[in-house]
């Protein structure tokens, strides 16, 4: 166990290496402790408990606000905590929550078995299984946290205790979706797993941005008719650097359909992304890329093109009931004034949401048609102010038709009730009620920014 307390020499490059974001803020724990093992954990939490300490999470993924740096207190970092058994014969793993998605998925493929892993290559699943989790093929395989069987975890009396669907059931539940406020550290996931899809193909289609209008109506149209075996994304951003050496401009944004199926042969695979082809201005498109293999690496490396490390960046993510079109239109036009070409733009048109709103057996609880991401991405701190002005416009925008947040990716410090928006009513207050019988003392800080 490594205890770096605020006085130590190497504090603040501990306190960076807390954050993935190139925007630091300017929060400051009173220590930082950065543990091996279940006993370490054990130890920090009674350590924590003699000081009168409260306690934070970091699994070593990238929140965008760094939900875990918090002014006072412990920041307990599970980064070295990245292990994963896999049973093949049960169709299960086990594994620590600072493993990434690109490493859960490297140790499932011998195996011939997979999950709904995350979509970004360097997030750990404990902030991402937490917070849901918006993963590969979850049209077939679920919401990665529907997928999770049981956890381990350290309560708040410092006990490494078990919850599953017969004993402290109410933390599985709130593990689920529940975010970052649960009640107590999980060292272990137990997880479902799903045979490997045979086939990965992916069909990419990139048009000018002034096509917005004719390929998001036929693409709301086609969508409710698409296998669950399918995803797609519009992307309206800079191309990304499998097709840029392909177009004219190449630093320029356009908007790019990338869809992603998965089957057991590549006729099957082919098939279900046939209904793609159909866009009635496809003569008009500017690269097409159409039922191409690919492996999860592949699958990964654009993820990384599209999200890149080593930049400021500002989130928002909003659920809507609204119809996609002009949605998609008047983002296109504020996303000409946005100060940052590096600024883009991820929509997800889906059907109807597959979620149980009463969150029976999970937290997470929001969804809706679709799915609008916003990411202000620059490079200066110079540039903060007028970024930070653009996106925050821009959300506001969106107000009239935002449902709700995606409580991973969403900024929990905009709205003092953004964490409760980002689930159905009712289960905050259901979620609190978890917080207050498992932690009464408060030694785990709740989500960040909310009432």
């Amino acid at each position: 166990m490594i205890t770096v307390w605020r006085a130590d020499a190497g504090y603040e490059a501990t306190r960076r290496r807390m954050v993935w974001n190139d925007r630091i803020p300017q929060r400051f724990p009173d220590v930082i402790v950065t543990v091996a093992s279940d006993a370490d954990v054990i130890e920090a939490v009674k350590l924590a408990r003699s000081r009168g300490l409260c306690i934070s999470i970091r699994a070593g993924g990238h929140s965008w606000i760094a939900t875990s740096l918090r002014d006072g207190g412990m920041l307990i970092d599970l980064s070295r905590l990245n292990g994963v058994m896999v049973n093949a014969a049960a169709r299960t793993a086990t594994v620590q929550p600072a493993i990434k998605n690109t490493e859960l998925v490297a140790a499932l493929e011998p195996h011939r078995l997979a999950f709904p892993a995350g979509h970004c290559p360097t997030v750990a699943v404990g902030g991402y299984l937490l917070a849901g989790g918006q993963g590969w093929n979850q049209g077939s395989w679920g919401i990665a946290c529907k997928n999770v069987l049981a956890i381990d975890l350290v309560n708040a009396e410092g006990e490494l205790i078990t919850a599953d669907a017969q004993q402290n059931s109410e933390l599985l539940w709130a593990a689920r979706g529940g975010g970052p406020g649960f009640p107590g550290i999980i060292l272990r996931y137990h997880l479902r797993l799903f045979p490997r899809p045979k086939v990965i193909m992916q069909s990419i289609y990139v048009y000018p941005l002034e096509l917005v209008e004719p390929v998001t109506t036929w693409l709301s149209e086609i969508v409710p008719s698409l296998p669950s075996s399918v995803e797609q994304l519009l992307l309206l951003a800079l191309p990304t650097p499998g097709v840029a050496a392909q177009l004219p401009s190449p630093r320029q944004r356009c908007l790019t359909l990338w869809s992603v199926a998965y089957g057991d042969s590549e006729t099957e695979t082919a098939a279900a992304l046939a209904p793609l082809e159909t866009c009635p201005v496809s003569n008009r498109m500017l690269v097409r890329q159409i039922n191409t293999p690919v492996s999860w690496d592949d699958l990964f490396a654009i993820e990384a093109a599209v999200f890149p490390e080593g930049h400021r960046y500002d989130v928002g993510i909003i659920w809507s009931n609204a119809h996609p079109t002009p949605v998609l239109s008047g983002l296109r036009d504020r996303l000409a004034q946005a100060p940052s070409l590096m600024t883009e733009i991820l929509v997800a048109v889906t059907g109807p949401p597959a979620v149980d709103s009463s969150a029976r057996d999970m937290a997470y609880s929001m969804a809706a048609p679709l799915y609008v991401g916003c990411y202000s991405v620059w490079d200066n701190a110079d540039d903060d102010e007028v970024n930070e002005k653009w996106h925050h416009e821009t959300l506001q925008s969106l107000e009239p038709i935002t449902r709700g947040h995606y409580m991973g990716e969403t900024d929990l410090l905009a709205s003092p009730t953004r964490a409760a928006d980002s689930l159905a009513p009712g289960v905050w207050e259901r979620l609190q009620a978890v917080r207050r019988r498992y932690d009464p003392e408060g030694l785990f800080y709740g989500h960040i920014g909310q009432a």
